[in-house]
């Protein structure tokens, strides 16, 4: 009896050691399955002679291991996407090829546009007309002599070339210098001339009413209240036509004129 108790005893002693040690290889199965599934991987592909791959049985059989039976431990993973690979999904679609292209014809249009304005621009500002005084051009006085004033300020009146002239305000100024031959000698003389001026409303005449004229500084004597038109070659070319147009500026004849 004695005896059977003993027996007992031990074998409830060894079934707590069998319950520990499965306990203590269950832990190491698991906390070691990576190595074990590397090891076991490594010998199913190894090509050595033998019973070296567990994956064939004594008889020859053949009993593949299934690549996902360990599967189970694992938790699963699911690949996370980064910016970049966002990025490159977004700049490869078809749509935002489409839209860059898009982008590229319009750039290329505007620049065209701004192109074409600004020539058309820097066109306008040469076709527009400089800014010139009034008495610019050809005149023509009642003898059919013609006045020239170009825009340099060179004067020329088919009597004295090389002459000049300025406006002060309606104050028109003519400086000549003459080359005079007198008892076979030659001498130079200096005439200047100041007219009042007074331009019609279509400025294609002029009225002048003579202020003063020297010569070599010397003082010449005018008649009173000597006054002249002249008409720009655009409205009379010779006298004949001078004659026809000149009474029609008549009305803008300035008092002191009267």
């Amino acid at each position: 009896m004695k005896n059977t108790k003993g027996e007992i005893n031990q074998l409830v002693k060894d079934v707590r050691c069998l319950k520990l040690f499965v306990r203590k290889i269950r832990l190491i199965f698991l906390g070691n399955f990576k190595h074990c599934r590397v090891r076991i991987m490594s010998m199913g592909t190894d090509g050595g002679a033998g019973n070296a791959n567990p994956n064939v049985s004594p008889d020859g059989t053949s009993h593949p291991t299934s690549a996902t039976q360990f599967q189970a431990y694992y938790p699963t993973q699911t690949p996370t996407s980064t910016f970049s690979d966002k990025l490159g999904e977004i700049t490869g679609h078809p749509l935002s090829k489409q839209v860059v292209d898009f982008v590229k014809q319009k750039n290329i249009m505007y620049a065209i546009a701004v192109g074409a304005l600004l020539v058309s621009a820097v066109v306008i500002i040469f076709m527009i007309p400089q800014s010139t005084e009034p008495i610019e051009g050809t005149w023509l006085k009642s003898d059919g002599q013609e006045l020239e004033f170009e825009s340099n300020g060179d004067f020329s009146n088919e009597i004295y070339p090389g002459s000049t002239w300025s406006i002060d305000g309606d104050i028109l100024t003519m400086f000549s210098t003459v080359q005079v031959i007198e008892n076979q000698q030659s001498y130079t003389t200096i005439i200047v001339q100041t007219v009042e001026i007074s331009f019609t409303d279509d400025e294609q005449a002029m009225w002048w009413i003579w202020n003063s004229v020297t010569i070599d500084d010397e003082e010449q004597e005018l008649a009173e209240n000597s006054c002249s038109l002249l008409l720009k070659t655009s409205t009379a070319k010779n006298s004949f036509e001078y004659g026809i147009n000149a009474p029609k500026y008549e009305s803008d004849k300035p008092s002191l004129c009267q």
